[in-house]
């Protein structure tokens, strides 16, 4: 028997064939209605002896009996082995075992799952990528008395000037020409401003653990998708002839 692998591998083709062969199909029964006609056109002579006379013909290309045998075929393919998939799938389990244990995670999860697992983790991704991290150049530290997750930066001290204008003499005053000054401004301190910092971001390593325990699952998730996916696929059960013997009679 095939693998459940196998077969997910000639699904989609197989579904596309019954869409494109349906499709045309739909499009002949809609445009091309003269195909399933047959339309005979006589002109028959009011003179004696004349010969009737055949002024159009067109013949019956096909039946829409024949068309409708034709296209099943195609759509039984699909629909077999879109329920042999599913079937298999019900079956179909693995174990999520990472890298660096033999002790499963989490212990048979079906295959549709670990599918969806593997969508859901991508967002988790994404997630991850966007959380803030904290400044490594500002010191921050774990801050116990402010709770878990809370940080707290290097204590920084500055001094508070304010300016004060004043007078440089550049040359004193003689009798001949005047003292020579000039203006400037100076800082005058007026205290001491202490700069505290709390943050509750995650470290930069923190968040780098978080990145890659989601990768090292995903890798997990998709190692038990492989082995969950080697699961037989029983091909001799088939939907088909029921439903469209019914449909199609």
């Amino acid at each position: 028997m095939p693998k459940l692998h196998e077969l997910l591998a000639i699904e989609t083709n197989l579904e596309t064939q019954a869409a494109k062969v349906r499709a045309d199909l739909a499009n002949t029964f809609e445009k091309k209605r003269h195909l399933f006609e047959e339309k005979r056109l006589l002109f028959t002579p009011n003179a004696e002896g004349s010969q009737v006379v055949t002024e159009q013909q067109t013949d019956i290309q096909t039946t829409v009996q024949k068309e409708l045998a034709w296209v099943q075929p195609h759509l039984a393919k699909a629909l077999n082995a879109s329920y042999q998939v599913a079937e298999a799938n019900t079956q179909a389990r693995a174990d999520i075992i990472l890298e660096d244990s033999d002790v499963p995670l989490v212990k048979d999860v079906p295959a549709t799952s670990l599918l969806e697992l593997q969508k859901r983790l991508a967002e988790i991704l994404h997630l991850a990528q966007a959380i803030p991290t904290l400044d490594p150049a500002k010191g921050f530290v774990p801050d116990p008395q402010r709770g878990p997750g809370i940080y707290k930066a290097r204590e920084i001290r500055k001094t508070r000037t304010t300016k004060q204008p004043k007078v440089i003499v550049k040359y004193e005053a003689t009798k001949e020409h005047p003292a020579q000054t000039e203006l400037y401004s100076a800082d005058l301190p007026l205290g001491i401003i202490e700069e505290q910092e709390w943050s509750g971001m995650m470290t930069p390593a923190g968040k780098a653990a978080v990145l890659d325990r989601i990768e090292t699952l995903s890798r997990a998730v998709r190692s038990a998708r492989s082995r969950a996916n080697e699961q037989a696929v029983d091909t001799t059960k088939k939907i088909a002839p029921a439903l469209l013997g019914y449909i199609f009679g």
